[in-house]
């Protein structure tokens, strides 16, 4: 046991001795030796442990020194190229290209004018054709403009005919519907003319015949003995006396047809004879065209007609009574 003991200081005293050489890196390991059985197989695993750092240490150490050097190195040239370093100079290069442009302009010769050699006779008549040339070309250009001046003026006065061309036609074509208005115009008042004679003529007829039936008296009456003829005679006389009253304040029954302001045109008094034409012309006191029918005999014959007028668009158009005064006057005139 004391022989082991020995060996064992030998030992720490060898591993203390090794651990003197890297104060630097580590500290120191102290080994408990407590248990006096250690076996030797401990102390190998705790060398080589030693070995194992001593190896990994160098290594780290290099890294650490070439990663130093790069950030070193980038941060240098960052400021250098922030300084303007690695920039080319543009002086020497405008002077490198003054110096290249110099060398390569070749130098000019100059050229000596002579008098002598000119040919004034060829120069003449080059001067001459050119003269004359030019004034062809102006004497070219001022015909196309004569002729085209005469051109436009032709054409304006062609657009002026074609023009009043237009309006002459328009004027005849008036011309020719006022005549033709005037041609009717006077054919209507011709036609109304004709139908006024007409009618005074069947006016006429009928005063005549009404004349007739009042002075009509039955000639039964006549054939009575002579002793009563003296006293029939005198009551005939008062007879017709009040007959003749009586005709005078009895109202004739008519329809008035329509009032014209204007002028009467023969198709309208076309129309209204078509429904009937025993139509009577008559004017009011005023002097205006009245249309008539009538005198009716009968209520139902005026009624009748009436309808018929009012069926047919002449719905102003209403019955009328006046007395035969007033018949004379105003259609016996």
């Amino acid at each position: 046991m004391p022989e082991d003991n020995k060996v064992i200081e030998n030992d720490s005293s060898e591993t203390t001795s090794n651990d003197s050489s890297f104060d630097t890196n580590e500290s120191q390991i102290n080994i408990p030796l407590n248990d006096e059985e250690s076996p030797n197989n401990n102390i190998k695993e705790i060398q080589e442990e030693f070995i194992k750092k001593e190896k990994k240490n160098p290594l780290k150490k290099i890294l650490l020194g070439v990663i130093i050097l790069l950030i070193l190195l980038i941060i240098v040239g960052a400021i250098l190229y922030f300084m303007g370093f690695f920039k080319p100079k543009e002086k020497e290069i405008q002077q490198n290209n003054n110096t290249s442009v110099s060398e390569q302009m070749p130098k000019e010769e100059e050229y000596k004018f002579d008098f002598k050699d000119i040919n004034s006779k060829k120069l003449n008549e080059q001067l001459s054709y050119l003269t004359n040339k030019n004034l062809n070309q102006e004497k070219t250009e001022e015909q196309e403009k004569i002729e085209n001046e005469k051109k436009l003026i032709e054409e304006q006065k062609k657009k002026e005919e074609e023009a009043l061309k237009i309006q002459e036609e328009a004027l005849l074509k008036e011309k020719d519907a006022l005549e033709k208005k005037k041609i009717e115009l006077e054919n209507e008042k011709a036609e109304l003319e004709a139908l006024k004679q007409e009618a005074l003529k069947v006016k006429e007829e009928l005063l005549i015949k009404q004349n007739q039936n009042t002075d009509e008296i039955p000639k039964s009456q006549e054939q009575i003995d002579n002793p009563n003829i003296e006293f029939k005679t005198e009551e005939n006389k008062s007879i017709s006396s009040n007959t003749e009253t009586t005709n005078e304040d009895v109202f004739l029954k008519f329809i008035n047809v329509a009032k014209i302001k204007g002028v009467l045109y023969k198709k309208y008094l076309d129309k209204v004879s078509s429904i009937n034409p025993n139509i009577i012309l008559c004017r009011d006191d005023k002097n205006r065209i009245e249309l008539y029918y009538g005198p009716f005999k009968s209520e139902s014959e005026r009624k009748d007609l009436l309808d018929k007028l009012i069926d047919n668009n002449f719905e102003q158009a209403y019955e009328l009574e006046f007395t035969k005064e007033e018949f004379d006057r105003r259609c016996n005139y």
